[in-house]
């Protein structure tokens, strides 16, 4: 059996253990949900307090350099109604095979939070290409539940930082988001969470045609045994489009002992046009990440995508290697080599170098 093969077994048998809605490498790391650091409650986008203080300034980098570096009373507070925040990322990368190289800014998003009652606010996420997302979002509802209306990226998988990681690019989420128009809810009894939401799902532009065309959904639970923080979850993409109908079903997880942090998504996604054709694709992720001192992290990931499982249509792999470093407060520099192979086994190295400013 092939040595890809075997990862995707791997990714499978992680999932039945250890699985998360939407939740990182940080979040498998402290054991919170994504809540617990992002104003959003799916993840990703502007940092709360605990996220941009406590956890993004002072456990992520170098304690050594903390008081060199860092500002006394840091805040990203304007007043107590609006708060700010913001993620940049710069890459460099150098292809092997074309011997080629650029920069290239992979992110350039400002956020904004308006408080505008207790529970109750709006949200702002601006990008720096076609990305943009604004809602209201209401924290009424029972077991730490929540509404969130307006127009942003739904639910379903990992919000891993890498837009171009296959769970992502290979599904629905170009640049790592797909804004839609829409409705979610949500609640959150105990260690577990349910998750549905319903959009235009529209191919393009912000209406729906007059049909209602997505249901999104996620369910998880979290657990923590001793020293290991591990969950169980999976999530679900059903969109009826004009021409045809697009299914995606997902299970991803983390699971984390000590300085080690281990996540996967298995996904599978059914494309069926309104002539019976279509394909039935299968996308993973695996990746691996030991904290080696505070601030630092090996790095390892293996993509895998299957143009079609009942084919053999071949498949794309890829493996990074590389490492993580948060020196100073708001600061990540990550190195990344990568070894990728195409359908038609074609080699297509890359190193990578990534900056990111984080506030």
């Amino acid at each position: 059996m092939n040595l890809h093969k075997y990862v995707v077994i791997l990714t499978i048998v992680l999932i039945s253990v250890s699985a998360s809605l939407s939740l990182p490498r940080f979040s498998a790391r402290t054991g919170i949900s994504c809540q617990g650091c992002h104003i959003n409650p799916s993840g990703g986008g502007m940092r709360n307090y605990y996220g941009t203080v406590f956890y993004g300034r002072q456990t992520l980098p170098v304690k050594k350099w903390f008081d060199s570096f860092e500002i006394s009373n840091f805040t990203s507070k304007i007043n107590e109604f609006v708060s700010i925040g913001a993620d940049f990322r710069t890459l460099f990368y150098y292809v092997e095979k074309t011997r080629s190289s650029s920069f290239y800014q992979m992110q350039g998003d400002i956020y904004a939070n308006l408080k505008i009652a207790e529970g109750v606010s709006m949200y702002i996420d601006k990008g720096l290409y076609k990305g943009f997302e604004i809602f209201g979002l209401m924290n009424i509802l029972p077991e730490n539940g929540y509404i969130k209306v307006g127009r942003f990226t739904p639910v379903f998988g990992t919000k891993t930082d890498d837009h171009t990681n296959f769970i992502r690019a290979k599904t629905v989420f170009q640049n790592n988001r797909a804004e839609d128009s829409g409705i979610e809810a949500a609640t959150a009894p105990g260690n577990f969470a349910v998750t549905v939401g319903l959009f235009n799902g529209a191919s393009s532009g912000d209406l729906s045609d007059s049909k209602i065309r997505l249901l999104t959904g996620n369910a998880d639970a979290r657990f923590k045994i001793e020293e290991i923080n591990f969950s169980i979850g999976s999530s679900l993409w059903f969109n009826s489009l004009s021409s045809g109908i697009m299914r995606m079903f997902g299970g991803y997880g983390s699971i984390n002992y000590i300085n080690i942090t281990v996540n996967g998504e298995i996904d599978l996604k059914q494309d069926k046009s309104i002539l019976g054709l279509g394909t039935k694709e299968l996308i993973s992720l695996v990746e691996l990440n030991y904290l080696l001192f505070d601030g630092l992290d090996l790095k390892f990931m293996y993509d895998y995508y299957d143009y079609d499982i009942r084919y053999k249509t071949g498949f794309e792999s890829r493996y990074s290697f590389g490492f993580e470093f948060f020196p100073i407060s708001g600061v990540e520099v990550r190195p990344v080599y990568r070894l990728s192979q195409d359908r038609n086994k074609n080699k297509n190295n890359e190193i990578n170098f990534l900056i990111h400013f984080y506030l």
